[in-house]
């Protein structure tokens, strides 16, 4: 992903995907930790597109795989992608839970080049660290008419993280609510909803605006 120039991004989230994936192991000790807003964002995505008769839904950094076993039970087919290594194993791992439901993919979401190839598609937990997110956005919204994503709230939560992560060459992002609005202007689509998650943020669906789906690396033209 191109968030930085410091070497270690590449590898933080490869070296640390134990650490991630041991947030979703339990969720009474998670909201314990302060956590809660992960299954908070986790439950309302997986209501939205299963509202929006969703049939296949491309997980876009879907990490460990929390996503899988709630869609797949529902019989929703998932497409998981990711690019850290050690993230992936962890996701094939809980995708053969699920035979025929769930494939998993080591790519990133710059490599998403599908155009209606889904229903839906996610992002939990992915736009905190990109630097573009309207290039995320735009091939998200060429996949499918549908995205899903969260984005953290300015504030001294996200401020602590930025000092945290950034020593690691990791930046971090917070969303305003009108923040929303524009990225989705400039990504040729519109926030349908926008869901608060306390002081996380938001869970915000956004819907294509009239017209084709925007060039792949290109910012579509909005009237």
């Amino acid at each position: 992903m191109p968030q930085s120039d410091h070497s270690d991004f590449d590898t933080y989230f490869d070296r640390r995907a134990s650490r991630f994936a041991a947030f979703y192991r339990s969720e009474p000790v998670s909201r314990l930790l302060g956590r809660g807003p992960l299954f908070d964002r986790l439950t309302k995505a997986v209501d939205v597109v299963t509202a929006r008769g969703a049939r296949h839904v491309l997980d876009v950094g879907c990490g460990s795989g929390p996503l899988f076993g709630p869609l797949a039970e529902r019989g929703i087919e998932v497409t998981g992608i990711d690019p850290a290594p050690a993230m992936v194993a962890l996701a094939e791992r809980e995708a053969a839970r699920f035979p025929g439901r769930v494939r998993v993919e080591a790519r990133g979401w710059e490599e998403i080049a599908e155009v209606d190839a889904y229903d839906a598609a996610t992002a939990l937990g992915v736009f905190d660290y990109v630097d573009e997110p309207e290039a995320l956005l735009v091939r998200m919204g060429r996949a499918a008419p549908i995205a899903v994503g969260s984005f953290p709230a300015p504030g001294l939560r996200v401020e602590l993280r930025k000092i945290r992560y950034g020593a690691r060459g990791v930046h971090v992002h917070g969303y305003r609510r009108a923040d929303l609005d524009a990225l989705a202007e400039a990504a040729g689509m519109r926030v349908a909803e926008a869901q608060p998650l306390g002081r996380a943020g938001y869970l915000v669906t956004f819907e294509r605006r009239n017209g084709p789906p925007a060039a792949a690396g290109t910012t579509p033209t909005t009237h």
